[in-house]
């Protein structure tokens, strides 16, 4: 394997970021330098692997940037006390609530899809104002939330 080292302004410009998230991920304790010279960073392949998962995780919107931090922990949570569990989510815990705000994500969207396309082929001239199956959603949409409301307002 090469043992080649790149300087921060090198991967920030491969990566498609900016140098200033490559030092906030290292003050996060997230992506730690290989070396520095004087002040400049560098990286190795396996800090540039590590990059790619961070950016994996986060960028495509599967964690947050703290879940990430708790995802990449070089210690496991196995071990610790019971409190200190709770207060900090483990790995599976993460992963667990991302993935199903992403299916919930994915829900959402393939609605509005279904939404888009019939307003596509809705014969109506003006569809967005004069669909009858976009105002009955929207219908259902206003007393879904009215129910909620008086619940709340009671």
């Amino acid at each position: 394997m090469r043992n080649e080292r790149y300087s921060i302004s090198f991967v920030a410009r491969h990566f498609g970021m900016r140098v200033s998230a490559l030092r906030y991920y290292d003050r996060l304790g997230l992506l730690t330098p290989v070396e520095r010279k004087g002040n400049v960073r560098y990286y190795g392949r396996g800090e540039l692997r590590r990059l790619a998962l961070i950016q994996r995780l986060h960028r495509q919107g599967l964690v947050n940037l703290a879940d990430t931090a708790t995802l990449l922990a070089d210690a496991p949570a196995r071990g610790r006390e019971k409190e200190q569990e709770r207060e900090q989510p483990g790995w599976h815990d993460v992963l667990s609530t991302s993935a199903d705000a992403l299916q919930e994500r994915i829900r959402h969207l393939q609605d509005a899809h279904r939404t888009l396309e019939h307003l596509l082929a809705c014969p109506d001239p003006d569809p967005v104002r004069e669909c009858p199956y976009l105002r009955e959603q929207l219908d259902d949409a206003v007393d879904t939330a009215l129910d909620t409301g008086s619940a709340e307002s009671s």
